[in-house]
Formats: structure tokens, sequence, C-alpha cells
């Protein structure tokens, strides 16, 4: 009997896998998601509201949510690089193109 595939990945990759516009996508999602956790992370451990971070950075609570569920149509990357300067941390974001893609966001204090 054939395995039925409920892993929403695992479909998606069997239908795109292969495809450079789909890898391209899946890889700004990623970051978008690494984006979104350390914002979050840097925020609470900082012990900030979204609001006064969004303060510091210049931009609103309604935007910093959106980075930090990952649903920011702007760049994610721009506005965490305004989040470590606002926060005074150092970034850097390292990303390579081998056969399994990666990109790191690489976090220390200023």
């Amino acid at each position: 009997m054939k395995r039925k595939i409920t892993d929403a990945v695992e479909i998606m990759d069997r239908r795109y896998g292969g495809d450079p516009e789909w890898e391209r996508m899946a890889l700004e999602e990623e970051l978008n998601l690494r984006v979104a956790q350390t914002v979050y992370d840097l925020r609470t451990g900082a012990g900030l509201t979204q609001q006064k971070l969004a303060e510091m950075v210049g931009t609103t609570q309604s935007i910093m949510s959106k980075v930090e569920n990952a649903d920011y149509d702007g760049s994610a990357a721009e506005m965490l690089v305004r989040v470590c300067f606002a926060l005074h941390r150092r970034i850097e974001i390292e990303c390579n193109d081998k056969p399994e893609a990666v990109c790191r966001i690489n976090l220390a204090s200023a």
C-alpha cells in the first residue's frame, strides 16, 4: 500500500523541488522566519514591548508585530539591522549557496 503523504514540506518539495524560483522563495521565507525569531528574542531579552521597540526603531507597533510574525512586506533584514542599531547590537548575516543553502544570523554586543 502506498504511504499517504501528510507532511506539507514534503508535499511542496515533491511538487516544486528543483525549481529555482521555488528555492529562492523558500530561502527568503526561511530568512524572514529567522529574522522574526531574532527580533522577538532581542525585544523580549531587552524587556521591551513592541510599542517601545517600535518607537526606538522609528516605526509603529503594528509593523513590529508583522516583523515578529514573519508577515512584513518590507525588507525583514533591513528591519533587523534597524533593531540591532537601536539596541546597540552588532549583526552579521551569512548566507551560502551550497546544496543545503543556509542563512545564519550572528549577533553580538556593539
